[in-house]
């Protein structure tokens, strides 16, 4: 949510009020939000195991370098108007996720390994073979997107 101020405080940051006050990198805008409280639930420690096996896998630096590319070429998409990537980590759990869902019976990502994904030649290998997949939506010149994982 974007923040006003009546007798213009600029650069205000920090909590008060139940509410988390931040200053956007990209825009420069005072935002708020309210604060974050855990509530521990059923679906938390799958979804944690699954996070920390994505991130386990450890991406090569071209592969991070391209995610971010793809975060840029993607921005700049008008359907990305209203939900823009800021990224490489956005761009690759919206990748690995988009890759569970399109196939749940063969694909973990709570065991999911680097072997598994050159053995059974997934999407996620590279991002232009995601993108062909239709796990991603196609950007601008997204045939560049070649370095493996």
């Amino acid at each position: 949510m974007k923040v006003s101020y009546k007798n213009m405080l600029l650069g205000y940051r920090g909590k008060q009020d139940g509410m988390i006050y931040y200053i956007d990198k990209r825009t420069g805008q005072t935002l708020a939000r309210k604060a974050f409280t855990f509530t521990n639930h059923p679906g938390q420690a799958p979804f944690a195991a699954a996070q920390k096996q994505i991130y386990a896998l450890q991406p090569a630096e071209a592969y991070k370098h391209q995610l971010l590319d793809y975060c840029m070429s993607y921005n700049r998409l008008p359907e990305a108007e209203c939900k823009q990537l800021f990224s490489w980590p956005q761009v690759y759990c919206k990748l690995m996720w988009a890759m569970q869902k399109t196939n749940p019976d063969t694909i973990s990502l709570a065991n999911i390994t680097r072997e598994q994904i050159y053995t059974e030649n997934m999407p996620c290998k590279t991002l232009k073979a995601a993108i062909d997949a239709g796990l991603l939506p196609q950007v601008e010149g997204y045939e560049r997107f070649n370095a493996e994982m």
